[in-house]
């Protein structure tokens, strides 16, 4: 015969299972606490490697209104620059006058056959998401501070510019590396970058004073390269510019 239980074994039992449905409660908390803190691991991850594969580093709000503008193009455009066709064809051609807005403020710019005020130029053509332009870009900043450029008029005209693509917008970037010479922004379509013959970044144009075409190159140009195009350019003397392999393509 099964002995009845005392109150005091029933109440013991109670609490016993009342202790056991305590743990599991607080266990299956933890649980749920495990798998939410999992699942924001990995929408972290996840959101960390949109951003990357986004081209990470943009950054639109930073971006004027003036990243891409309409280029007015007058006078005959350039034929399209050929690194082997010696000598270039465009030598001796007078520049297209482009005339459009400054990346930065949307103030007017205008580069052209007079734009140099009676001074040789140094026209560079860039595309923020090209990585030879950003090896160049800085290279630039650092012989402008030597010098190198003082009696030179240098533009930049700033091209392909894509908010997709990685480091945009170029006016930050250009800001970032302390770029100081005007920065014409291109059309979205690249009207200026046609009316030049540009066929890779970065892409120089040299002018004589006079407005015509001294030379031109593409790629990563070392400073050495650089150095002794500028003094030809400053003695009215024929360039020895040539292109680097170091170009992204702008086909």
């Amino acid at each position: 015969m099964t002995k009845k239980p005392t109150k005091s074994q029933v109440r013991a039992q109670a609490v016993a299972e009342r202790q056991r449905a305590s743990e599991a409660a607080a266990k299956q908390r933890r649980n749920r606490t495990i798998l939410w803190g999992g699942l924001a691991v990995v929408v972290v991850i996840a959101i960390v490697v949109a951003v990357v594969a986004s081209g990470g580093g943009n950054d639109s709000a930073s971006a004027t209104k003036f990243e891409t503008a309409a280029v007015t193009v007058s006078g005959t455009p350039l034929p399209d620059y050929d690194s082997t066709k010696s000598p270039d064809p465009a030598v001796g051609d007078t520049i297209p006058t482009l005339e459009g807005k400054s990346v930065d403020d949307g103030s007017p710019v205008t580069v052209g056959p007079d734009g140099g005020d009676g001074e040789p130029q140094m026209i560079v053509f860039v595309a923020h998401w090209c990585p030879h332009c950003q090896a160049e870009v800085p290279r630039l900043v650092e012989l402008a501070k030597d010098g190198v450029f003082d009696g030179v008029k240098v533009s930049m005209v700033a091209t392909s510019t894509s908010e997709e693509a990685p480091n945009y917008p170029p006016s930050a970037w250009l800001k970032d590396e302390n770029w100081t010479f005007p920065v014409l922004a291109d059309s979205k379509t690249g009207t200026a970058a046609r009316a030049y013959g540009l066929t890779a970044f970065p892409y120089f144009v040299m002018v004589y004073p006079e407005g015509t075409v001294a030379g031109r190159g593409t790629g990563e140009l070392p400073e050495d390269q650089i150095k002794a195009n500028i003094k030809a350019l400053k003695a009215g003397d024929e360039l020895p510019i040539s292109s680097s392999s170091k170009s992204s393509s702008a086909n």
